[in-house]
């Protein structure tokens, strides 16, 4: 009688442990497509750029030619390089600036109640659709409205009195007008992530706060932001990385002019790898793009993980 318990706590042990192995290999067996397609699709490609960073290679002979770190080095007497590199990360921190910025006074505006206001759902669908189209079809899209002649938005500067501002080929403007295109397109993802932090931060907090006599601006800066810090983060750090890797919007906006004023890195590396056929610095310059991405999305993840921390 008295080694009856014992016998139990075993066999509901070993029936535990069959279930954790069952349960171990069923994530497994659901992991295995998704791991293989990134496998495939992502890790093996990144290995192939990382060695053809090292060679000489037209894309088409059977011979490359190893050249060590030469592919970097000339990375800075390439035309117009350091003209690019700033232009990448002005449109960068243009776009994570004005995305985020934005996005939040939209995510405040919509997750506000009252009587009389616009049905909430159909403004987030609203405000949502244009993170469905393609980057190709935003940029078309956006070039037929800055058009000189023809355009509707010199169209409304002209009925307003003004004269009409030629968006895709004057210095400072072009940059502009590619950034305010990207920032349209992206703007939805990040207002649902607001939309979904306001919404998970108590009422009892607002109301105590009340109570208290706070106003709505310090209950904004007391309490909506430091519970937003998770939803802040997610937010900086993915629009921050689109932005570095945006290829088709601004080219088919501006097409790089003036100049190489609007001309991003991704599009030298397009124009190097599959228009020159010089494969070994435009997969250099694949490296080089990949590695600052990595350490500014490092360096932000840091920053903003210590502030969720602090609050």
């Amino acid at each position: 009688m008295k080694n009856a318990p014992k016998a139990d706590t075993r066999y509901r042990r070993a029936n535990s442990t069959t279930f954790e192995r069952k349960r171990t290999v069923t994530g497994i067996l659901f992991l295995l497509p998704t791991a293989l397609l990134v496998g495939i699709f992502v890790v093996w490609p990144l290995i192939n750029v990382i060695q053809l960073s090292f060679f000489e290679w037209n894309g088409i002979s059977a011979n490359k030619t190893f050249v060590g770190l030469d592919n970097f080095r000339s990375l800075t007497e390439l035309s117009g390089f350091w003209e690019m590199a700033w232009g990448t990360v002005v449109y960068a921190i243009g776009v994570t600036a004005l995305t985020i910025g934005v996005s939040f006074l939209v995510a405040l505006a919509l997750d506000k109640k009252g009587r009389g206001r616009i049905n909430r759902g159909f403004m987030r669908v609203l405000w949502f659709l244009p993170c469905l189209l393609s980057m190709a079809v935003v940029g078309i899209l956006w070039r037929i409205m800055y058009n000189y002649n023809t355009g509707i938005i010199n169209g409304v500067l002209e009925s307003l009195g003004m004269a009409r501002v030629n968006w895709l080929e004057t210095y400072g403007v072009t940059r502009w007008a590619i950034i305010i295109a990207s920032v349209w397109s992206q703007l939805g993802i990040c207002v649902v992530i607001f939309l979904a932090g306001l919404q998970s931060i108590p009422p009892d907090l607002y109301e105590a706060a009340a109570i208290d006599g706070a106003s709505a601006a310090h209950q904004l800066i007391k309490i909506t932001l430091p519970m937003m810090a998770p939803s802040i983060t997610i937010n900086v750090l993915t629009t921050t990385i689109t932005a570095f890797k945006m290829f088709e919007l601004p080219l088919i906006v501006s097409n790089g002019l003036p100049g190489y004023h609007t001309r991003l890195l991704t599009q030298k590396i397009y124009d190097l790898g599959f228009k020159a056929s010089d494969f070994g610095p435009g997969s250099a310059l694949s490296v080089m793009l990949i590695l600052v991405i990595t350490l500014i999305s490092f360096v932000q993840l840091i920053y903003l993980r210590n502030r969720e921390e602090i609050y």
